[in-house]
């Protein structure tokens, strides 16, 4: 069981004591703005303790596969599922996306990913910090290689990075013919540069992609309006 007490939506609680990839805003903001309609299949890659596919599950109703490489985060997600009220459509897969793309027969309407980003940085002397932040174990290359295998034509397959790691996520993704069609900057605050991008991609060439930018915080530190109303349907906002 956890050490850590829960978190709690407006309509399921979240326990990470266990995950390697704690609960965080990246993940909340993914599961808000990843676009669901007319999705039956929903894949998690790196769940974590399941939070984004806990998302995707409220706000939609598909069938939703998550998985990831830490056994004990699969065990958290799997108690969050179990204790949430869709436990007959979560799924917690102890598995790689490497292999997983190479043994599953399903392909997927929606895959969406809060990848580990770094990757030539210091790494910490705590493993599970490195698993969680650090690409050795899904380089952008063989997550995107996965992604396209795993995913339905006509589906779309969403990611949050820096924005520093976009431009080049962006390339080699067309290099496998997924295309970029929506992108989001975030802001976390009103004196702060960008530092996240919400990317989502689809088998389909485009030439032109949809761009607009979200601002986390204002100056006195509260939230902003623009994204309490993408969070409004999970959050317990005071």
């Amino acid at each position: 069981m956890s050490t850590r007490s829960s978190f709690k939506f407006k309509k399921f609680d979240v326990n990470d004591g266990q995950c390697a990839m704690k609960l965080g805003t990246d993940a909340v903001l993914l599961g808000a703005w990843a676009n669901v309609h007319q999705t039956k299949s929903i894949l998690d890659i790196g769940t974590g303790c399941g939070i984004i596919a806990l998302l995707m599950c409220q706000r939609s109703n598909a069938m939703i596969d998550a998985i990831d490489i830490h056994e004990p985060s699969i065990n958290q997600a799997n108690e969050n599922f179990i204790n949430s009220p869709w436990p007959n459509r979560l799924n917690a897969i102890l598995t790689s996306v490497q292999d997983f793309s190479v043994s599953s027969e399903n392909k997927y309407d929606l895959i969406v990913c809060n990848p580990p980003f770094f990757t030539n940085d210091l790494k910490s002397p705590y493993e599970l910090k490195n698993i969680s932040k650090h690409n050795d174990r899904l380089p952008f290359d063989e997550l995107i290689l996965a992604s396209a295998k795993l995913l339905k034509p006509g589906g779309k397959f969403s990611v949050i990075l820096p924005v520093s790691s976009s431009a080049k996520f962006v390339f080699q993704a067309k290099q496998n013919k997924l295309y970029c069609r929506r992108e989001t900057i975030i802001v976390p605050k009103s004196d702060k540069k960008p530092n996240r991008t919400l990317l989502e991609f689809e088998k389909k060439q485009y030439t032109l992609k949809e761009s607009d930018s979200i601002m986390l915080r204002n100056k006195d530190g509260s939230y902003t309006k623009e994204y309490v109303e993408i969070t409004c349907d999970f959050y317990l906002y005071p």
